[in-house]
């Protein structure tokens, strides 16, 4: 068995971390040639036939599919005003990051949503490989302890590197939940409320890589949203802006 094929398997049966699946996608292009070829080959089927796999959800068994409908005919739904553009290639859709990063495979849902596609597209070759749920489970898990306005980028990173894994799986669940909602609060301090986010988190770190302190809410300046940080180690202001 050739190279991108095995080490695809091996993500797969959740054999090789994500992380490091991720890194070698990005440095073996054979991968992702081994994948974008299972897509240009159904191109070229005018009889083929898009298998959805099984997934459960909530105890229930559920037909899914994620990315191939969209990489096979790409022009067939142009999306919402906040949804990614439709794939044209196979790279485009598992690199392409939008809001709250869905597909930066060091945050839980980015995590899940990757696996997923990755999945979705193997699984046309073969039904095999059993679908492996710990990507889920652990986005699931992440939305019962981050609080929205942590979900995304750089905050939740640095839950998942640095508050998560204080606390391991052998703890009992409310146990865990309880003691790590606590420690995001200890890190991720406000003085005044918690910033609303127009689109996901930007909450900045400071000059050691650690939370800033929410000061609260700048003045608007049309439709920008202005949020108030400060560096703890340096003392310096830092002013976040989203649009609406």
């Amino acid at each position: 068995m050739e190279y991108a094929q095995q080490t695809i398997i091996d993500f797969l049966s959740g054999n090789l971390d994500i992380v490091e699946f991720r890194r070698l996608y990005d440095e073996k292009s054979e991968i992702d040639a081994f994948l974008q070829k299972i897509i240009d080959d159904m191109k070229k089927d005018q009889n083929r036939k898009i298998l959805y796999f099984p997934l459960m959800i909530d105890g229930v068994e559920n037909q899914y599919i994620e990315a191939v409908p969209d990489l096979l005919d790409p022009e067939n739904d142009p999306g919402l005003q906040y949804c990614p553009p439709r794939y044209e290639t196979v790279r485009q859709c598992l690199t392409y990051e939008f809001r709250l990063l869905t597909h930066d495979v060091e945050t839980a849902d980015g995590a899940s949503t990757f696996y997923t596609e990755v999945y979705s597209i193997y699984y046309q070759i073969d039904q095999s490989i059993p679908y492996c749920y710990k990507y889920d489970e652990a986005y699931s898990f992440s939305l019962e302890v981050i609080p929205e306005y942590l979900e995304g980028g750089e905050s939740e990173r640095y839950i998942q590197k640095h508050i998560i894994p204080l606390f391991p799986e052998t703890m009992k669940k409310t146990e865990r939940k309880k003691a790590i909602k606590a420690k995001i609060k200890e890190a991720f301090k406000c003085e005044k409320g918690y910033p609303c986010w127009p689109q996901s988190s930007e909450w900045p770190m400071d000059t050691e890589g650690k939370p800033c302190t929410y000061i609260g809410k700048g003045k608007s300046n049309g439709d920008l949203c202005r949020f108030r940080f400060r560096d703890e180690t340096t003392g310096k202001e830092i002013v976040i802006e989203e649009s609406y």
